[in-house]
């Protein structure tokens, strides 16, 4: 994929994933999810898709320190419903990462690495997030807010203008390098996540 250089400097996350090495499908079971994938699992980038993407690295890590995070083992309880705002796209950036699905999801060989119903809405959680490991029990809540950020005053007029069809070419690049140059530095910020 041609994407900004910035897509490739982004952290990965590395998780086991059981099923996968059962199956033969990745060596050892190990998968490296980046970004660019996410990326195209959203079909963009934006703030949301990369809050999605920090929320779900930094929950693994404080899940699971300097263990390898394991596919399949984590509950994503969402305090919206899944209608609500951008929940929906964020949970699908989740539930990627964590192999977590709904009553839809994979349902195991032989209940070996069942997937389903370990993602929910409308959960009475403390934060937008709340990771659960099944192995012990251990829960993280996760916030993300990226108001500290904001985009360029422009942004909006270009956006509108490049989505309705009357941008120029300059703008459009304009927009873009707007649009991708905030989520760089959502990307590249230690605050706008949270973790209790």
């Amino acid at each position: 994929m041609n994407c900004p250089d910035f897509f490739n400097a982004v952290q990965t996350v590395t998780v086991y994933d059981p099923l996968a090495d059962k199956l033969g499908a990745a060596k050892d079971g190990i998968i490296t999810i980046s970004y660019p994938e996410v990326v195209k699992l959203a079909g963009h980038s934006c703030p949301t898709v990369a809050g999605a993407y920090l929320m779900t690295l930094r929950g693994l890590e404080a899940l699971y320190g300097d263990e390898m995070p394991v596919r399949g083992n984590i509950v994503v309880e969402m305090q919206e419903d899944i209608g609500d705002g951008v929940c929906g796209v964020t949970s699908n950036v989740i539930s990627f990462i964590t192999g977590a699905s709904g009553a839809g999801g994979f349902k195991g060989v032989g209940g070996f690495s069942a997937r389903n119903n370990l993602l929910s809405f409308g959960k009475n959680v403390e934060a937008e997030v709340r990771m659960t490991r099944k192995d012990n029990g251990k829960s993280v809540d996760i916030t993300y807010d990226p108001t500290s950020i904001p985009g360029n005053p422009m942004m909006m007029e270009l956006m509108q203008k490049t989505f309705s069809g009357t941008a120029t070419e300059q703008e459009e690049k304009d927009f873009h390098a707007m649009w991708q140059g905030r989520v760089e530095l959502v990307l590249n910020n230690k605050t706008v996540v949270v973790v209790k």
